[in-house]
């Protein structure tokens, strides 16, 4: 059937990368999480070089403000089963607070039929509305891991923190310091119910002591000058 298929095809795939792997002077990588996994399966050493985010996000002047305790939580992105908003959805039907979730997907349906009303379904949404939305938001939600994530970085470019699973990419972009003020998250430890309750608990001790100008020039760390700059220099040593 179409797994036997698909098996065989990565098998002939996993050979003709094993047989490429010498002939490879420089690996790139766009997160310490998949320099690891280089490092594992390749036994190579990568350059670590971070994807950028948008300039337009910090040409835009609005930002959240100090001390807005923001009217929702926020889930973004594709809805898909490795993106976890199925523990959202179990998390948020037992609780108070409202959930807001934008992003279409495989899943949607069916979460949409499981969610009580507490929990919105948005879609797709434009960049211009996307933002006013995010800036009403408490935090974003991030429950999935990822090889690095863009969107973590996206709402922080807006003065907004993450509450993220404490595995993956999250752990390079959110940063969680000794203080709130220090900090433009906080992590949970596993991806259950009680995990994410505990967190989102302690996120509501705190969320009023964020500071939106120290979340968003983290994230500016990871603009666009960054990137040509890092990946520019890399391109000149190669080339000597």
């Amino acid at each position: 059937g179409v797994k036997t298929l698909a098996r065989f095809l990565l098998l002939m795939l996993r050979k003709w990368d094993e047989t490429t792997i010498d002939n490879v002077n420089t690996y790139i990588a766009n997160s310490k999480n998949v320099r690891k996994r280089i490092r594992k399966y390749y036994k190579k050493e990568a350059i670590v070089i971070y994807p950028p985010i948008e300039k337009e996000l910090f040409d835009d002047p609005r930002m959240k403000v100090k001390g807005s305790k923001g009217e929702y939580f926020l889930s973004f992105g594709a809805l898909v089963p490795y993106k976890r908003v199925d523990l959202l959805v179990e998390v948020f039907n037992k609780r108070d607070e409202k959930l807001v979730v934008i992003g279409e997907g495989s899943e949607r349906k069916k979460l949409e039929s499981l969610a009580k009303d507490n929990i919105t379904f948005l879609g797709y949404i434009e960049d211009g509305k996307l933002r006013e939305i995010i800036l009403k938001s408490k935090a974003l939600i991030f429950p999935g891991e990822e090889d690095f994530g863009m969107i973590p970085l996206e709402v922080m470019a807006a003065g907004v923190p993450v509450i993220a699973y404490g595995k993956g990419g999250a752990l390079e972009t959110v940063l969680e310091g000794k203080s709130p003020e220090n900090s433009t998250g906080i992590f949970f430890e596993n991806q259950a119910v009680d995990s994410l309750n505990i967190a989102i608990d302690k996120f509501k001790t705190m969320e009023s002591d964020f500071d939106p100008f120290f979340i968003r020039s983290h994230a500016a760390q990871f603009s666009e000058e960054t990137f040509k700059f890092n990946f520019l220099r890399e391109v000149q040593k190669i080339l000597g």
